[in-house]
């Protein structure tokens, strides 16, 4: 008879199941959470928040779960909460042990990358976010590219601590953030430089200076894809507490904080900085091909001559 009880209390737990994400995917949480962080927009990241204090005894009852339905899924769940609970080594030890039970998924591949990167063991991390990313590509929005920029810059030094190694891409230094890729491009790295700062903001307190320079970048993409300007100031506040300084984000900020301004005053409008900014990334390819004529322009002028003197 208890144990028919205790079958029909999981079955309404069940019931009320709520999703939180870790690493951009779903996870199966039984209890209540919370998920924070402006997902709908992708400007200002937040981190993920599970508020635990809905139930005090969660890992009890995630342990009493998984005993009575030899479910997996309550096991990952127990070592999630101990990640969130700063638990490492306990939820290490849950993670490989769901591994074993279930090789090669990757989701759990994800945890422990996750888990063996917040303990220090970047190597680790880099070894298994490889291979989540060898089983399900897609991962997180197909942005883990990046959190393997990240691990690689954490191990190679502050050299790498930059836009050119973790994007791959040079914003300039002038006080409007410059680039020759395309729109649909910069949206695209846009939302994996947001999806992988919120998963590095949910346990990584100012200041840091990867983190730092993603928010600063973040800042810079949002600009060049016509975000909204008070979101944009916001970003760039919050790579200054995270430790990002500097001429050029002086020069970067007050941008922002200016075009607010002129906005505010009606002296400007949001359209008009948002072409502004869309029409930036097209003037470097622009100058190239004008460069190349003007250098290309003699040379024709002289063969036309000189073709013209010899007939």
């Amino acid at each position: 008879m208890r144990s028919y009880i205790f079958s029909v209390l999981v079955m309404i737990c069940s019931c009320f199941n709520s999703l939180a994400y870790l690493d951009g995917e779903k996870v199966h949480l039984v209890h209540r959470t919370t998920l924070s962080g402006d997902m709908k927009d992708q400007i200002i990241p937040k981190g993920n928040v599970f508020l635990f204090h809905s139930n005090a005894h969660i890992l009890e009852n995630l342990d009493s779960l998984w005993k009575a339905t030899d479910s997996i899924e309550y096991l990952s769940d127990y070592g999630v909460v101990l990640m969130y609970q700063e638990k490492y080594q306990d939820a290490k030890t849950v993670f490989l042990t769901v591994e074993k039970s279930r090789p090669n998924s990757y989701l759990t591949a994800s945890h422990l990358s996750s888990v063996y990167e917040l303990m220090g063991d970047n190597s680790a991390a880099l070894l298994w976010v490889q291979k989540a990313i060898h089983l399900n590509p897609l991962l997180n929005d197909s942005s883990e590219w990046l959190h393997v920029k990240i691990l690689e810059a954490k191990m190679n030094g502050a050299r790498c601590f930059n836009s050119d190694f973790l994007l791959g891409v040079n914003f300039g230094r002038d006080s409007l953030p410059v680039s020759s890729f395309s729109q649909p491009e910069l949206m695209r790295l846009r939302k994996s430089v947001f999806l992988q700062l919120n998963e590095q903001l949910t346990f990584i307190q100012p200041k840091d200076k990867i983190v730092a320079q993603l928010l600063f970048d973040l800042a810079n993409l949002s600009l060049l894809t016509g975000a909204d300007i008070y979101a944009v100031n916001d970003v760039y506040s919050m790579a200054k507490s995270y430790g990002y300084d500097g001429s050029l984000f002086d020069k970067r900020s007050s941008y922002a904080k200016n075009l607010s301004l002129k906005i505010n005053r009606g002296q400007f409008s949001q359209s008009n900085k948002n072409e502004k900014a869309k029409s930036t990334s097209m003037k470097t390819p622009l100058m190239i091909i004008l460069g190349v004529c003007f250098l290309l322009f003699p040379v024709f002028a002289f063969l036309y001559l000189y073709k013209r003197m010899k007939s």
